[in-house]
C-alpha cells in the first residue's frame, strides 16, 4: 500500500516537473520567435485573428483541357468537368492562398523559380498583382501547359513588377488616385520600378500601366489578406527598362 502511493507520488512529481520543463521551454521559442524582429520577419498566425471569411477566385484556364469528348462516351455537360473555384481567406497569408488557387498555378511556380515566393510569407505588408495561367503561358508566344521558361533574371524582373510593398486595397488606391497631380499613382515595387495606377476615364476601372504605354487591367479586386493585399491582373506588364 505504502509502495504504491510512494509510486503514485513520484509519478506526480515527475508529470509536475516535465510540465514546468516543457513550460519552459515554449516560452524560451516564443520569446526566440519574438526577438528576430525586423521587417524580413516571417508572419506569426498566432498573431492573427481567426476568421472563415473567404471570396472565391474563379478557375478559367484549364476549363479547355477538360472539354467533354462524347465519342469517349463521357457525359456532354460542362459542370461535370469544370474546374471548381478557389476560396481565399482572408485571415491567410499570401503566399498559402496563391499557393491554394489552381488559376494562379503558373504564376506560383514563376515566384518559386524566382526565388521571390519566401517573400510573401513575411508579415509584410504586400499588395500582389497575381498574373493568371493564361497570361503567364503568353509570356513565350508557343508554349502552354506549363510555366514559361524565361531566363531567371527576366523571369525575376518581371514577377518583381507584381510585388508591392505595402498595403493598398482598392479604396486606398482611390482616394489616392484623386488626390494625385494627373490623376496617377506610383507604386515602387520590390524590383524598385514605379508601377501607374489610374481609373479609366470612361468606366472607372483601375488600370495599370508601365509608362511605357503598357496596360493592364484588373480582374479580382483587393481581396484582405492577413500579411497584405491581392489582386488578379488581366495580362502581364513588362517592367522598365530601368527603375524609376
Amino acid at each position: 500500500m505504502g509502495g504504491c502511493g510512494a509510486g503514485r507520488m513520484g509519478w506526480d512529481d515527475m508529470a509536475r516537473g516535465r510540465g514546468r520543463i516543457f513550460g519552459l521551454i515554449l516560452a524560451g521559442s516564443l520569446m526566440g520567435m519574438g526577438g528576430c524582429g525586423g521587417p524580413d520577419r516571417v508572419q506569426d498566425p498566432l498573431l492573427v485573428r481567426g476568421s472563415t471569411e473567404a471570396v472565391n477566385i474563379p478557375t478559367v484556364s484549364v476549363e479547355r483541357t477538360y472539354a467533354p469528348a462524347q465519342a469517349e462516351g463521357r457525359p456532354d455537360s460542362i459542370v461535370a468537368y469544370g474546374a471548381p473555384d478557389t476560396p481565399v481567406y482572408r485571415d491567410r497569408p499570401l503566399d498559402e492562398n496563391l499557393r491554394g488557387s489552381v488559376e494562379l498555378a503558373d504564376y506560383v511556380r514563376g515566384l518559386d523559380r524566382a526565388g521571390l515566393l519566401p517573400l510573401l510569407r513575411q508579415a509584410g505588408p504586400f499588395t500582389v498583382f497575381a498574373v493568371p495561367n493564361d497570361p503567364m503561358e503568353d509570356l513565350v508566344p508557343g508554349r502552354s501547359g506549363g510555366m514559361p521558361a524565361l531566363p531567371l533574371a527576366t523571369l525575376r524582373r518581371t514577377l518583381g513588377y507584381t510585388l508591392v510593398r505595402g498595403t493598398y486595397p482598392e479604396p486606398v488606391l482611390r482616394a489616392m488616385i484623386a488626390a494625385a497631380p494627373g490623376h496617377r499613382v506610383g507604386l515602387r515595387t520590390v524590383d524598385g520600378a514605379l508601377l501607374l495606377v489610374w481609373a479609366e476615364a470612361a468606366t472607372g476601372e483601375l488600370l495599370l500601366g508601365n509608362g511605357a504605354g503598357q496596360v493592364n487591367r484588373l480582374w479580382v479586386m483587393g481581396v484582405p489578406q492577413s500579411n497584405g493585399v491581392l489582386y488578379l491582373t488581366q495580362s502581364v506588364l513588362a517592367p522598365p527598362a530601368s527603375p524609376s
